[in-house]
């Protein structure tokens, strides 16, 4: 479920952008604008996609078609943070991001901007070039060219040996006013009502799906890296799920999700960095892989065993990821007594349930907390 969303600092000011995603700015100074850029790639179909800049203030609205794709971002580059969204021809949304990180947590943080001397004129806008340096070689290569007024009017990313990976170069552009609702995104994506309504109605429980409440905690570990004292509250109504981890140095992970559908929510958060993520479509048949719950299916291990008196069977529940795996040892009416994370051939994490309860669960004790979907909390003015 993880993604990638790049920040950094630049000198006196420090900002949010992903390579192509949110315009460079080099202070708070560039004024509201409206841009049209054309975008070209050296892979895929190698067609042009055409990319409209909205800016007001700081936030950015960034919307780029792909074939009969729409992709979207809204950014506030001076507080570290993107929401990305999308939708396919005429479809409603049915998946969102947002990311916040501090820069010095990101992989691709910027590390350095270098001015240059060269300078063009595009779409009628002179502008000087410079690079941005996000890690050592043999890492691309980004470059901004600013207007001086601190418009980015064109980018560029370069394979390390120099060639064009893409490239992205203005045809047209307004200065003036930018209305604040042009840059924010649509209030129902903060709903949770918009990602937990059943897509379709469901065939009667199954006899493995019993609703129960479970507490879970981490087991003792011979890797001194693994936080002992994480705790985990799971909630089960068929066909939903709750898990909630709480760590020792003060991290979240809250995942609530259809074990039938790729549909749900999830949020975490540790020191200087949190993320949140959305979805709701049907699995497709195709690709089965489940966005938000980590399961892609169950083997059977064919091996039993015994805890707080239940016997149970242990799962496979990702058998069809190489690098990583979860495994469960599970009630014949679906409690999960033991979880066991692994990354290749270690465990990273595993967890005893120490208590569980069997009893009726109702999808309302399934809603996120009011504050991880909070637009504001996030820093976005909605009306």
């Amino acid at each position: 479920m993880n993604r990638l969303t790049v920040f950094f600092s630049v000198a006196l000011a420090t900002g949010a952008a992903h390579a192509d995603q949110v315009p460079f700015f080099p202070n708070t100074n560039v004024p509201d604008y409206t841009a049209k850029m054309v975008v070209r790639q050296t892979y895929g179909d190698g067609r042009d996609n055409w990319r409209v800049v909205k800016h007001h203030n700081g936030w950015t609205r960034v919307e780029e078609t792909q074939r009969d794709e729409t992709h979207i971002w809204y950014g506030q580059f001076f507080r570290n943070i993107i929401l990305s969204t999308g939708k396919k021809g005429g479809e409603e949304i049915n998946r969102f991001t947002i990311n916040q990180a501090d820069p010095s947590r990101e992989y691709l943080g910027i590390k350095e901007v270098k001015q240059t001397d060269d300078v063009e004129t595009i779409g009628g806008e002179e502008c000087r070039w410079r690079q941005i340096v996000r890690g050592p070689p043999p890492s691309p290569i980004w470059l901004t060219c600013l207007s001086s007024d601190g418009i980015e009017v064109a980018t560029k990313v370069l394979f390390s040996q120099g060639n064009v990976m893409s490239e992205a170069r203005l045809t047209e552009i307004a200065r003036g006013p930018v209305p604040e609702a042009e840059v924010m995104p649509p209030s129902q994506l903060f709903d949770a009502r918009t990602w937990l309504k059943p897509l379709r109605n469901y065939p009667d429980r199954p006899p493995n799906a019993t609703d129960f409440e479970a507490k879970l905690v981490a087991r003792a570990s011979e890797n001194p890296s693994i936080d002992r004292t994480s705790e985990v509250r799971l909630l089960r109504h068929y066909p939903w799920w709750l898990r909630q981890r709480k760590g020792r140095d003060g991290s979240i992970q809250f995942t609530v999700w259809n074990e039938l559908e790729n549909q749900g929510i999830s949020y975490s958060s540790s020191k200087g960095q949190r993320r949140i993520e959305a979805a709701r479509s049907p699995v497709d048949p195709k690709r089965p892989f489940m966005g938000i719950g980590t399961s892609t299916g169950m083997e059977n291990l064919g091996k039993q065993g015994q805890f707080l008196g239940e016997n149970c069977t242990w799962y496979d529940l990702t058998p069809n990821m190489a690098d990583a795996s979860q495994k469960q040892c599970i009630t014949s009416d679906g409690i999960p007594l033991k979880d066991d994370h692994w990354s290749g051939w270690s465990a990273v994490e595993s967890f005893d349930t120490v208590a569980f309860t069997r009893r009726p669960v109702d999808i309302r004790e399934m809603q996120p907390p009011r504050e991880y979907l909070d637009p504001s909390a996030w820093g976005f003015v909605l009306q």
